[in-house]
């Protein structure tokens, strides 16, 4: 790409002597606009890169570059076929455990009717002992009758309780596997659905970076999709510049797509956090020239600062090592003075001290 210069004139009017050596320019008052040099990309003004959350593979592909999709719209499937079996079987065996940890499990109504039968022939035991021991005090039975009555209604005692036990155990062990593949169930579930990728936005499919039968790492982008016809552009500026720039200032681009044309922004965010890596700044420029752009097209582009109507300029490359020149003096005499110049660029260098409009200045000492 031919790089942008961050001075523009409004007309070039240049007049080099080509009767003597060396060259030599008429100081002349130009237009001039101060910028600042930013690089990036071309996006849609909203676009939505969809990846993969983890380590998948590519189920199905629902949608093709270039087409129109609608926000909620599904757009691909990722996993493996097997998780539908995974599911149902799931499915299947939380249903079991939820009627297992009911009251009509055939374990749970055996254990129940034990337990029952037991309480029954507790309870008959209790009283047949109580009445023993009244008897013993009457001295009508003896008392080691009445002491065998008393542990036969304590083994019945037992034995109702151990059955009660188990029976609650039962429940407890039955309800901790419903918790158990209801969570299996859930996280297959939210799984699955994290598997199938949803567009976020209504626009258009711009890339489709996997096909089926592929594997995406954890990361890894699967489409990209944005609004069509709507672009803006996501600009690097350099730490040293950025506090020159301001929202609703003017960004002129170029785009390795459109080779030699130059297109217009404007700056519309700015966001205040240094990039580590690079130590720039991210700002975000709205597109104002329609048309089809490609989006992640890398771009060079100037963001207006300054325009000055009226400003002395020289072409730079009549400027010598610290800002001087070979103009002429007195008698006509070549002098090198000192200058001091404002914005630079490749092709012209604005002066704010030093000359004067109609100054003559050399390219080489004569």
């Amino acid at each position: 790409m031919k790089k942008l210069y961050a001075l523009a004139l409004a007309s070039f009017g240049a007049l080099y002597s080509c009767k003597k050596e060396p060259a030599s320019f008429k100081v002349t008052t130009k237009a001039v606009n101060e910028a600042v040099y930013a690089s990036g990309e071309i996006m849609p003004v909203q676009y939505e890169v969809i990846k993969a959350t983890s380590n998948e593979h590519i189920l199905k592909i629902l949608v093709a570059q270039g087409e129109e999709v609608q926000k909620g719209q599904v757009l691909a499937v990722l996993g493996q076929p097997s998780q539908n079996a995974q599911l149902d079987i799931l499915g299947k065996q939380l249903r079991l455990a939820r009627q297992n940890a009911s009251d009509s499990s055939a374990r749970g109504r055996e254990l129940r009717q034990r337990a029952a039968l037991a309480r029954e022939q507790y309870d008959h035991d209790l009283a047949e002992s109580q009445k023993y021991q009244e008897l013993a005090l009457e001295k009508a039975v003896p008392a080691q009758e009445a002491g065998n009555r008393a542990m036969k209604a304590q083994t019945s005692l037992t034995e109702y309780k151990n059955l009660q036990y188990e029976y609650e155990a039962l429940l407890a062990d039955q309800r901790e596997k419903v918790l158990s593949v209801g969570r299996q169930l859930a996280e297959l579930r939210q799984h699955r659905e994290t598997n199938v990728l949803t567009s976020s936005i209504g626009g258009k499919v711009f890339s489709i970076y996997h096909t089926e039968g592929s594997t995406a790492e954890a990361g890894d982008p699967i489409l990209l999709t944005g609004t069509d016809g709507r672009f803006k552009l996501e600009l690097l500026v350099d730490e040293r510049d950025i506090a020159r720039v301001k929202l609703g200032q003017s960004v002129f681009f170029e785009t390795d797509a459109f080779e030699g044309k130059q297109f217009n922004a404007t700056v519309s965010k700015i966001v205040p956090v240094v990039q580590k890596e690079n130590r720039s700044f991210k700002v975000e420029a709205t597109v104002t020239d329609t048309g089809s752009f490609f989006p992640q097209s890398s771009v060079e582009a100037n963001i207006l600062i300054r325009r000055q109507g009226n400003a002395l300029v020289i072409p730079s490359t009549f400027l010598q090592p610290g800002d001087s020149v070979w103009s002429a003096g007195a008698n006509d005499k070549v002098v090198k003075r000192k200058l001091n110049v404002g914005v630079r660029s490749g092709q012209w260098t604005e002066i704010k001290g030093g000359l004067k409009a109609g100054d003559l200045v050399y390219e080489k000492a004569p």
